[in-house]
C-alpha cells in the first residue's frame, strides 16, 4: 500500500480542510447587512428562510411547498397562556436587527391560511419586545387562501434586549393548524421618546 511521505501528506491535508471550510461557508446568506439596508429594505422571512422559525412547547412546524410556494405548516395542541408561555412559533431577529429597528414602530405582514386539514379558525399574531406580552397580540380568523394580515406595535420602551416575531395557531381540538408562508416586518418612525 502507498503512503505519502510527510512533507506532501500536511500541505495536501491543509488544503483539503480549508477548501471544506470554504465550501461550507459559501452556503446560505452570510451577508450582514448594515442598519441602513435593515430600515429601508425590512426584515422578510420567506422561502427558505421560514426555516429560521422556531417552536415553543406545545407547537410544532413542518417546512412544506406546493409547486413554487414554500410554507411552514405550524400546529398547536395547547393555547398560548396554558403552561409554558412561550412566544408561540417565532423568528428571533438578530442582534443587529434590534439595533436598527428598537425605538420604532413597527407593521408586521403575516401570510397565512387555515392549513387543508385541522385548519384553525384563527391565529394570534404577535411582536414580543420588552413590555409586550402575551396579552398584546392580535388574534385573526383566517380562511383556506393565503392572506397577509397586518398589525402595528409601538413598544413602550426604547431599548431592546430582544425581538421575537410570534404566531400561536388557534387550539380547538383537530382545528388547530395553519400555513405560514411570509412574514414581513417594516420599520416605521421613531418614537417621540426614544
Amino acid at each position: 500500500m502507498y503512503s505519502l511521505p510527510d512533507w506532501a501528506f500536511y500541505p495536501i491535508a491543509a488544503l483539503v480542510t480549508a477548501g471544506m471550510v470554504a465550501g461550507a461557508l459559501s452556503y446560505g446568506d452570510n451577508a450582514v447587512r448594515s442598519r441602513e439596508e435593515i430600515l429601508s429594505e425590512g426584515i422578510v422571512f420567506e422561502g427558505d428562510s421560514l426555516n429560521a422559525l422556531t417552536t415553543g412547547n406545545g407547537l410544532t412546524a413542518q417546512f412544506l411547498s406546493e409547486g413554487d410556494e414554500m410554507f411552514a405548516r405550524i400546529d398547536a395542541v395547547r393555547g398560548p397562556f396554558e403552561g409554558i408561555q412561550s412566544a408561540g412559533a417565532f423568528f428571533t431577529l438578530s442582534p443587529a436587527e434590534v439595533a436598527a429597528i428598537q425605538g420604532r414602530r413597527v407593521r408586521l405582514s403575516f401570510t397565512v391560511r387555515s392549513a387543508p386539514e385541522h385548519g384553525a379558525e384563527g391565529v394570534r399574531l404577535n411582536f414580543f419586545v420588552p413590555g409586550v406580552g402575551q396579552n398584546a397580540g392580535e388574534h385573526v380568523e383566517v380562511s383556506g387562501e393565503f392572506e397577509a394580515f397586518t398589525i402595528e406595535v409601538a413598544a413602550p420602551t426604547c431599548s431592546w434586549d430582544f425581538a421575537f416575531i410570534g404566531m400561536w395557531p388557534d387550539w380547538a381540538f383537530e382545528r388547530n393548524t395553519i400555513d405560514l408562508e411570509r412574514v414581513e416586518l417594516t420599520p416605521l418612525d421613531q418614537l417621540p421618546d426614544c
